[in-house]
């Protein structure tokens, strides 16, 4: 317990004692300044989770070093007592109350261990010759199945992990499509995480989502078509989606999750786009054949849409909301949305140098909107993240646009110029707020 909890905890019994405030007043008080022992419990949940993980596997290759030794009862036996051990204890720490809930994750989590473990060894046992993913499939849905009965995010996390090895192993090894990983995630994951308000949760289970995603588009055969615009598409849903929560309160610290990942997608999908090649690359998603690669781009781009809607429509909130939960850059966000879905899917063919040249100018804008805003707000992150962009466009247009010394010599002069000013006009910025 902090200090300052100790005190106010310690003062509230002597007003309780004197008849200063009532119980139930002194309870709403408290209730106030709840101690924060986030830090240090995630700390502990992670070393005792890993060292669950690791004292698993010592188990399953102490099996397996005498495994052919023992008679196939006797291993189905060993198998089922690790198992049913390993979560009984879970659930008797389970019991004794919150003081022992990490424990009994520990315990739960050795457990799926155990049953993942149970999955090959019962294979092997029986000599099933099976499509050797649906291990992996079995495994994280029962992770994933313990996770939603115990509340437990290092279940779930593990479920995440187990359901993006299933993914990447069917698409990489045996070329199957698997459209039930990144759905998984979406639907069971993600309400978990809001229903146990897990940031850690949602940290994990976003980027699990994205990469399974983009491993499917891998498995249509026109991954270099579909994967720039898509993660555009991915990363607009994200960003959109921290402001509206924002805005609504909903959910508190996911907002900083999808800012986090819907911004490096985001400032990487752009920055790919600023190359003509790429551009040359990216054909019309209306024009595929198949309609699976069709949905897979589409429904991204409609959730997109209909999200900035949600935050651009309804003007009075928009105004009220600008600078607070929405910025100038996001501005760039949406134009590039609309950019890619003109790109020869309704209007025009922006082909090479038109459409490098057009995210070129969206790149530079981001990043001179986001040092504008950063220095105005003293936002000092915003106005490295932006110096860090213009400067990275900078290097690149000097290697591939000017042959002469002359031109790179004055890009280089104007950037630096901009930069310098940029760090003398917020350090005087900085020091006029300090002073009032």
């Amino acid at each position: 317990m902090s200090s300052h909890i100790k005190w106010l905890t310690g003062e509230m019994e002597r007003w309780r004692s004197e008849k200063i405030v009532t119980n139930d007043q002194a309870e709403k008080i408290l209730s106030l300044y709840p101690e924060k022992q986030f830090s240090a419990n995630l700390a502990t949940l992670i070393l005792t989770s890993v060292g669950a993980v690791i004292f698993g596997l010592g188990i399953i290759l102490l099996f397996a070093y005498n495994w052919d030794a023992i008679p196939k009862f006797a291993k189905l036996a060993v198998v089922f007592f690790a198992l049913l051990t390993t979560h009984g204890f879970g659930i008797f720490f389970r019991k004794k109350g919150r003081r022992f809930i990490i424990l009994s994750e520990a315990f739960h989590l050795l457990g799926t261990m155990m049953f993942g473990a149970g999955i090959w060894l019962v294979a092997q046992i029986y000599n099933i010759d099976e499509h050797y993913p649906n291990a992996f499939l079995i495994w994280g849905f029962g992770a994933l199945a313990m996770a939603w009965a115990l509340d437990s995010i290092p279940q779930a996390v593990g479920a995440v992990i187990l359901l993006c090895f299933w993914n990447g192993f069917e698409v990489f090894d045996f070329r199957n499509s698997n459209h039930l990983a990144s759905l998984a995630i979406l639907i069971a994951v993600g309400p978990l995480a809001w229903r146990l308000k897990s940031v850690v949760l949602l940290y994990v289970a976003v980027p699990a989502f994205i990469l399974t995603y983009i491993f499917n588009c891998t498995h249509f055969g026109m991954a270099e078509h579909i994967i720039p615009p898509v993660l555009v598409f991915l990363s607009s849903v994200l960003i959109s989606s921290a402001i509206l929560a924002m805005e609504k309160d909903f959910f508190k610290g996911s907002p900083t999750v999808f800012r986090f990942y819907g911004n490096i997608i985001y400032w990487i999908s752009l920055y790919v786009l600023t190359f003509p090649n790429i551009m040359r690359e990216i054909i019309g998603a209306f024009y595929f054949n198949n309609i699976v690669p069709s949905l897979y781009f589409t429904i991204p781009a409609i959730v997109a849409i209909g999200l900035w809607i949600a935050v651009l429509l309804p003007l009075k909130k928009f105004r009220e909301n600008y600078g607070r939960t929405f910025r100038m850059d996001h501005f760039c966000v949406f134009l590039t949305l609309l950019v890619l879905l003109l790109n020869r899917g309704w209007l025009c063919d922006m082909n090479g140098w038109l459409g490098a040249g057009i995210f070129n100018l969206i790149f530079l804008a981001q990043a001179i909107a986001m040092i504008s805003f950063g220095c105005r707000n003293l936002d000092g992150w915003l106005v490295a993240s932006g110096t860090i962009l213009i400067t990275i466009l900078a290097f690149t247009r000097y290697a591939d646009l000017f042959d002469s010394l002359l031109p790179r010599a004055i890009v280089f002069l104007v950037v630096g110029a901009l930069i310098f000013g940029t760090g003398i006009f917020y350090v005087n910025r900085k020091k006029k707020e300090q002073k009032t």
